[in-house]
């Protein structure tokens, strides 16, 4: 299984290889026109703003409902931030929200990832008290500031002008402060359940609309124009470059004429015109959809160099990315076959070694450590002079607190104090008395508890002999899994118990959390 897992992965990048460089051959190949990307580049842009339109649509359905209920003359500024916090937050869109009329003003806006809002019932005031707050509308900070509620500082007697003969007003700022340029505001009135009116402003942040739209601004200096329904033309300012700016306003007019061209000769059918600027020449596709608040087209406009540059950057990539994944393909299998021969190394090497006579001799004089135990008998309890079947339990800690750590050698027949004592204790307690005998009972127990594949795997078995003394050695290999000793609680019931080596001294693990924290760290990594 692992192998074929293995095989796949490989397929899988060799495949992607392989498509990537193909499509980019294939686009290398195509005679690619303006006209032809840039109405690619818009119709994927129809999605992006008819989906960021209807986004909008809702939320002033939201906000006309909270609205309508209230009764107040001046709305509660905790009323205010309560719902217009919540359509802030859950918008991938919306900045900032405005209310005003005769009676109060209201704006909060999101700023990175805090709030600022202001609140002000006396309209006479130039300047208006602001506060910063948390997501969960805890003041951070206050301080004053000029009041400013709607773009290019239109007062709201110019609003409600406007919205007389309309029922949506899209507006872009021109301001002169950067942080104030790219916002676009769609402003409207709504109704508290007085019939009180309230002129609405929703804002929104040309530069965050913008990471939704990457069919078209994928391109280097785009220039998009909103068409409303009250026939007015919006250009959202997408760049901090002055020499842009300039650019951008300069163009308005052309666009302007080739919008007024469109609606007089197209039937409102999408069309791509071409005019020269700058000594460039610059393509427009126009659009139309159904109106959604206030919206019914839009144009964009991208230099002829951009577009050719933007293509033939986009079919670059595709080249890039088969050899990327290429090399990663290559990688791939030299890693994944170089794993299988550190498997099958590692694998050698926990091959236990037979330890000669010295070298046991030199563990023995060295005491106990972290790899190194003594037990004096398997079963032969020397304090008492008699068997004790509970000291094989010992025995079985000891192994299993080596495989959960990092492996070690367990002396039987040795003391504490590093005396050889031997095993014939041990083999007098047994059916036969020899060293197979003892052998073939510690294995079973070992099976028994841990299962053959651990007891074959994991472990080896040596009965050197020392002045006439026979001791045995298990040399325990560190797990790859987790290795539990089953056993019985005072009630007869069968248990887990999970032990580990912990300096010279097997040590239990009896809570779970530390168990489960244990296993995490040494067996998962």
């Amino acid at each position: 299984m692992a192998h074929k897992n293995k095989i796949l992965i490989i397929g899988f990048f060799l495949i992607t290889t392989i498509f990537s460089f193909s499509t980019y051959w294939i686009k290398s190949l195509e005679n690619s026109f303006a006209d032809e990307i840039i109405s690619n580049a818009s119709s994927s842009f129809t999605l992006n703003l008819v989906d960021f339109l209807n986004t909008g649509k809702l939320t002033i359905e939201d906000l006309n409902q909270n609205i309508s209920t209230n009764n107040q003359k001046v709305i509660k500024i905790d009323d205010l931030n309560t719902f217009s916090t919540k359509m802030i937050l859950s918008s991938n869109y919306l900045k900032g929200v405005a209310l005003s009329n005769n009676n109060f003003t209201y704006i909060i806006y999101r700023d990175k990832s805090s709030l600022v809002a202001t609140y002000d019932v006396d309209l006479t005031d130039s300047v208006s008290s602001w506060v910063r707050m948390n997501n969960n509308l805890e003041i951070i900070s206050e301080w004053t500031d000029i009041y400013r509620i709607f773009p290019d500082d239109q007062n709201i007697k110019e609003i409600k002008e406007e919205l007389s003969s309309a029922k949506w007003v899209w507006k872009s700022s021109k301001d002169q402060i950067p942080e104030l340029r790219d916002l676009l505001t769609v402003l409207f009135e709504t109704y508290n359940s007085n019939g009180d009116s309230i002129v609405v402003g929703l804002i929104y942040s040309a530069q965050d609309i913008s990471k939704n739209f990457a069919s078209v601004l994928k391109f280097k200096n785009p220039l998009v124009t909103i068409l409303t329904t009250n026939n007015n033309n919006v250009t959202p300012i997408l760049t901090n470059d002055t020499v842009n700016i300039s650019a951008y306003n300069s163009m308005e007019g052309d666009i302007a004429n080739q919008i007024a061209k469109w609606k007089k000769d197209q039937n409102k059918e999408p069309h791509s015109y071409s005019f020269e600027k700058f000594n460039k020449i610059y393509w427009t596709r126009i659009v139309n959809i159904d109106p959604i608040i206030g919206i019914n087209g839009f144009a964009v406009t991208i230099s002829a160099a951009d577009l050719a540059e933007t293509e033939r950057k986009q079919e670059i990539l595709y080249l890039y990315l088969s050899f990327g994944l290429l090399l990663i393909t290559i990688i791939s299998t030299l890693l994944l076959f170089r794993k299988k021969k550190a498997v099958k190394l590692s694998s050698s090497k926990k091959e236990i070694i037979t330890l000669s006579a010295d070298e046991v001799l030199s563990l023995i004089k060295k005491g106990e450590t972290e790899f190194v135990e003594f037990k004096s008998s398997l079963r032969w309890d020397y304090r008492e002079g008699k068997v004790n079947k509970i000291l094989e339990n010992v025995i079985l800690k000891s192994i299993a607190a080596f495989a959960n750590a990092k492996g070690g050698t367990l002396f039987i027949g040795v003391s504490d104090d590093m005396e050889i004592l031997g095993l014939e204790n041990d083999f007098n307690t047994l059916k036969k008395r020899d060293v197979d005998y003892f052998e073939l009972h510690l294995r079973k127990l070992i099976n028994n508890h841990f299962g053959i594949a651990f007891s074959n795997e994991s472990l080896s078995m040596a009965f050197p002999i020392f002045d006439e003394k026979t001791i045995c050695i298990i040399q325990v290999q560190s797990s790859g899994k987790p290795v539990f000793l089953k056993t019985k609680n005072n009630q007869g019931n069968e248990i887990e118990k999970f032990y580990v080596r912990s300096g010279n001294a097997s040590q239990e693990i009896s809570s779970l959390t530390e168990i489960n924290e244990y296993i995490k760290i040494r067996f998962d990594n």
